[in-house]
C-alpha cells in the first residue's frame, strides 16, 4: 500500500480534525473519546486519544499543550502505533 493511501483517512472531510501545537503549523489528527465503565459499573471514565502522523507529533512529551478542534488538551502520553508511521496521544482535557 502506498504511503499516500495510508494517510488518506487523515482528512477533515472524513474523520480528521485540525490540530495545532502552540503557534506552530496546523496538522490533521483523529480524535477518539471512548467511554469505559469502571468501579463495578458505578462510574464512567472517558479518555481522549488522538491519532496523528508521528512526524507531526514527535516533539510532544508529557505535559505538552495541544489544541484539537479548537479545544485545549494536555499530553499525558505519546506512543507509536505499530510500525511508527502513526502515533497515539493520550490526552487530558484542560
Amino acid at each position: 500500500m502506498a504511503l499516500q493511501d495510508t494517510f488518506a483517512f487523515l482528512n477533515t472531510d472524513e474523520f480528521g480534525v485540525t490540530c495545532q501545537i502552540g503557534a506552530g503549523a496546523e496538522f490533521v489528527g483523529i480524535l477518539d473519546s471512548p467511554m469505559e465503565v469502571i468501579a463495578g459499573g458505578m462510574a464512567l471514565s472517558r479518555e481522549y486519544l488522538l491519532t496523528a502522523k508521528t512526524s507531526d507529533v514527535s516533539a510532544l512529551t508529557r505535559g505538552s499543550s495541544i489544541t484539537v478542534a479548537s479545544e485545549a488538551y494536555t499530553v499525558r502520553e505519546n506512543r507509536p502505533v505499530d510500525d511508527g508511521i502513526f502515533s497515539e496521544l493520550l490526552l487530558s482535557k484542560d
